[in-house]
């Protein structure tokens, strides 16, 4: 073996689906927390063209 071949940079670990999930569900915790907050608050404001691209992009999933 020589150096050429211990200096190779390897490629980046690749993420799990449960560390993809966990991050997921982090993310929806913060956001939820967020609006929950800004709502005692008076603040919350519903972002319309966010709610509009769900409609349009079909982003309604059956309800179990």
């Amino acid at each position: 073996m020589n150096d050429e071949n211990n200096n190779q940079q390897k490629p980046g670990r690749k993420r799990g689906l449960t560390s993809v999930a966990l991050q997921w569900l982090a993310d929806k915790m913060r956001r939820t927390e967020r609006i929950k907050e800004e709502l005692q608050r008076g603040t919350y404001q519903v972002d319309s063209s966010k709610i509009a691209e769900a409609i349009l992009n079909g982003d309604s999933q059956p309800k179990h």
